[in-house]
């Protein structure tokens, strides 16, 4: 079986592929499971900044909703997401996806867009 959404077929043990459904549905879960605690996270510290900055009277709401907006309409679309961009490896100079934490020609650690990245 190949993938999440392999085709059974007849030469195949049903059970096998069942064990293997169900260890792909743990899998899936626990990545799932990962992925809300790191939304949670950063939901609080971003929460916790903007309170800093509101409360020492330094910015209002309206500011922050058009930083927002400035930052969102980078890449040219309002579509609510912080669009990835081209980083230069420092060891080899050549352009790699900023999604990505190793060069993949390589293989040194890239260094991060912004502080938000999980490096």
């Amino acid at each position: 079986m190949h993938g999440a959404f392999a085709i059974y077929r007849d030469d195949e043990d049903p059970q096998q592929v069942a064990r293997e459904a169900e260890a792909l549905a743990r899998q899936v879960d626990q990545q799932v499971g990962d992925l809300q605690r790191r939304l949670d996270r950063l939901t609080l510290v971003a929460q916790a900044l903007w309170e800093l900055l509101r409360d020492s009277g330094a910015y209002t709401e309206a500011a922050l909703l058009a930083r927002i907006e400035a930052i969102d309409l980078r890449d040219g679309r309002p579509d609510g997401r912080i669009s990835r961009s081209v980083i230069v490896c420092p060891a080899c100079g050549r352009n790699s996806n900023s999604r990505r934490r190793h060069c993949i020609y390589c293989e040194q650690e890239l260094p991060g867009s912004n502080v938000f990245d999980a490096r």
